[in-house]
């Protein structure tokens, strides 16, 4: 018992350094790139500042390829942790985590058609903006598909959440910021798509995700990193 429970620690910390990554890596595309190169709105400006940053646009695509391999391994890693609770709960787990890499993966393919538009050194000019309006359709179009992808995401954290409650490795308290993380995900693509005026509310609903992602997946991440799993009772 006591040898299985230092492998699980073993796999939970591996675990942990790679969500991690997805953490750091994803802040830093969402973040740092893309919130920093895209003006809502303006063809123009998101064009201009592609073109002006490429290197790090770039660096932004690479960062959440990081992030989606990263996500295949940490869901093998949970499959692993919480098949003892229920084999087919974990793996349906694991199988929308999956499925969300894979959505996420085929939607930097927007990105990249940003990128390689033929956009000339005046964006601002008459004649080239069609193709920074098409520039900017992309970028919108890769929002889009990552939100779309944050539903199948939401679903493995909801099916984990009652995982992590029945799992004698973690506390129940985990449980509970998954669950919050994974209502933070649902709300915002569900007022996505539902709502004509989005936009009007778009920095509420932005902030909601925010707050309720870094209070249910960091926790859970610190936990790996430091405890790994919990120590029998």
């Amino acid at each position: 018992m006591n040898q299985d429970r230092t492998e699980f620690r073993k796999i939970a910390r591996i675990t942990g350094v790679f969500y991690l990554l997805i953490i750091l890596c994803g802040m830093f595309a969402e973040g740092a790139v893309r919130a920093q190169i895209i003006v809502p709105g303006d063809s123009a400006g998101t064009a201009a500042n592609i073109l002006a940053q490429q290197g790090l646009f770039r660096a932004g695509i690479l960062a959440d390829l990081v992030m989606i391999v990263c996500d295949v391994i940490v869901a093998l890693g949970f499959f692993v942790l919480l098949k003892p609770v229920s084999s087919s709960l974990s793996l349906l787990a694991a199988f929308f985590r999956l499925t969300q890499a894979s959505i996420l993966g085929l939607n930097l393919i927007f990105l990249w058609m940003a990128l390689n538009i033929n956009l000339g050194p005046d964006v601002f000019d008459s004649t080239q903006s069609a193709d920074a309006s098409l520039a900017l359709t992309f970028m919108n179009a890769h929002a889009t598909g990552y939100k779309i992808a944050l539903v199948f995401f939401a679903g493995s954290l909801l099916v984990q959440s009652w995982l992590f409650h029945r799992s004698d490795l973690f506390p129940g308290w985990i449980a509970i910021l998954i669950l919050i993380a994974a209502a933070g995900y649902l709300i915002d693509t569900v007022a996505t798509i539902g709502l004509a005026n989005y936009s009007e509310h778009a920095d509420l609903f932005e902030t909601i995700v925010v707050v309720a992602a870094l209070a249910g997946e960091v926790p859970l991440c610190l936990w790996l990193l430091i405890k790994g799993v919990r120590n029998p009772v």
